[in-house]
């Protein structure tokens, strides 16, 4: 035991601040959001096409460092949830930076979730944050069949002849228990799962610590997961560990007293009795596990901060980068109090820019860290309009799935004035006159309320929204005929785009390149 213990102990610090390779059931993982966002479906939370949108999956699985399922669970909750209560922001970074710096209680903790590091553990936030099971009215009827069951086995023994009513008893329970029991086998993983949730409390809550609220709230809840324990923990033998034999005879068992279906039906009531306090047992274990796994992934960031929420509308970032591009090149906003159009070369970093701002965004309003030196920003919600596929099977373009898009925030943008929209690209599927016209319309509307962050190809743009948008760009360098980016954020408009110049060093015609220069300039001179 002591050298499992031990091994225990080296893979934790062995993983402490990296990130955890493993395979990742996102159905699974998703099942606490999926149920919780159901009972609240008005409540403002990153959705679905902004989590794509922002390669969220892949975000997740790097801040994920989670020593039990229910731990990834509440982190993907979080994650997609906006946080308007500063204090509750302050606590989370709070208890991360605890645990930063506190790390014997921190492995103590860890140990303590081992035995949680289940794949039923999925199952319990079903359980217990769904709709609840039901048991049968007249469950009392159970007891009395098992009674009788036990009875008549003395009786036989006594008296022989009474194998008729014996064999009568367990052919009444025998249809019983087909009757009823399909309705356990649904709920065994998750009952299964929640004893080890409070076999893990048990654990826990022996580690002595006034600072930290959740290790003081699960000492208080002691004596009812105790009781918790002892009356469904026996309702989830492990038959899989039995042999073979051992097993049959249990089943028989089960059968013959209904064993299952009465431990069933006292488990039900027990989660329904002690549903609110079992929710909050679990939100306790699972916020202990994300503080730490977000202390881990912090421990390996070469700088953030905690950002500074102004009720002005001006956004600030102090060389802000994104988590998902190793050695990023950083860049900065500074007091920018209207929305932003970003022009410049391809693959010069326009869209991973955009994708920045709306992943500290939301990194501040649910975990309050950004990842840059200082931020200094409003309470926005983002949205975002980035990829996009045409859906053929419903017959839409992808001119007309950016429509709809654009139209949602246009709608959100009437009555509301915290929404940061992302565009990248906006209308690329039309004809250029047309594109102009509406992206001019279409951004001078969204501007009047809320901030957006748009990129273009079409330098045009510029100069029609010049008054409206603060202008920046990005460009290609160009050394000794080397092609390179730099990914530096630059003020102001650009004047080209590197399309021509590409064409030139990969070697085309010089006839071509010298042709399409020309007409660069024409239609420049044209559109001037």
């Amino acid at each position: 035991m002591f050298s499992n213990r031990k091994k225990k102990l080296e893979a934790i610090r062995n993983n402490w601040s990296k990130p955890i390779d493993k395979y990742r059931n996102f159905d699974f993982i998703a099942l606490l959001h999926e149920t919780i966002s159901t009972k609240h479906s008005n409540k403002e939370v990153i959705d679905d096409k902004t989590w794509r949108d922002l390669n969220f999956d892949d975000i997740f699985t790097i801040l994920d460092r989670n020593s039990t399922p229910v731990g990834q669970q509440y982190l993907y909750h979080l994650l997609h949830n906006y946080v308007n209560d500063k204090s509750v922001l302050k606590e989370r970074i709070q208890l991360s930076e605890y645990f930063k710096s506190n790390s014997a209680l921190r492995e103590s903790i860890q140990l303590g979730l081992a035995k949680l590091d289940e794949t039923n553990a999925y199952f319990i936030a079903p359980l217990i944050f769904g709709e609840l099971p039901s048991r049968p009215k007249y469950y009392f009827i159970f007891f009395i069949l098992s009674f009788l069951a036990y009875i008549s086995i003395p009786l036989v023994i006594m008296n022989s002849s009474f194998w008729v009513l014996m064999l009568t008893i367990f052919i009444v329970n025998l249809v019983v228990n087909h009757f009823f029991s399909k309705n356990i086998h649904q709920y065994f993983a998750g009952f299964s799962s929640l004893n080890l949730l409070f076999i893990t409390v048990r654990k826990i809550a022996k580690l002595s610590n006034n600072e930290i609220k959740q290790l003081v709230f699960l000492k208080e809840k002691l004596p009812l997961v105790k009781k918790l324990n002892k009356k469904i923990g026996s309702f989830v033998l492990d038959k899989a560990a039995m042999n073979e034999l051992f097993a049959g005879i249990v089943d028989y068992l089960n059968i013959f007293f209904l064993y299952d279906i009465i431990k069933y039906s006292v488990s039900v009531g027990m989660l329904i009795k002690h549903q609110n306090e079992i929710k909050e047992i679990f939100e306790n274990i699972a916020q202990l596990d994300v503080a730490i796994s977000l202390a881990s992934y912090l421990s390996s960031q070469p700088f953030y901060c905690i950002p500074n929420f102004i009720k002005e509308n001006s956004i600030s970032f102090d060389e802000v980068y994104h988590p998902l591009i190793p050695n990023a090149v950083a860049n900065s906003l500074s007091e920018l109090n209207k929305s932003v159009l970003i022009t410049g070369s391809n693959m010069a970093g326009k869209t991973t820019f955009i994708k920045t701002v709306g992943v500290n965004f939301i990194f501040a309003q649910t975990f309050n860290f950004c990842l840059s030196k200082s931020a200094t920003i409003p309470q926005l919600f983002v949205k975002s309009a980035i990829n996009r596929e045409e859906d053929l099977e419903g017959g839409k373009s992808y001119f007309f799935i950016e429509i709809e898009e654009l139209q949602n925030f246009i709608e959100l943008s009437k009555t509301n004035t915290n929404y940061l929209f992302l565009i990248d690209e906006i209308f690329r599927g039309t004809n250029t006159v047309e594109r102009l016209a509406a992206s001019t319309a279409v951004l001078e509307y969204l501007n009047k309320n809320n901030f957006a962050f748009v990129t273009t190809h079409d330098i045009e743009l510029q100069d029609l929204l010049n008054d409206k948008y603060e202008m920046f760009h990005f460009s290609e360098q160009v050394e000794n005929n080397v092609f390179f980016y730099d990914y530096k954020l630059r003020k102001g408009p650009t004047s080209s785009g590197n399309a021509i110049k590409l064409l030139e060093i990969k070697g085309y015609p010089e006839s071509i390149v010298t042709k399409a220069k020309m007409l660069s300039k024409i239609f420049l001179k044209d559109n001037s």
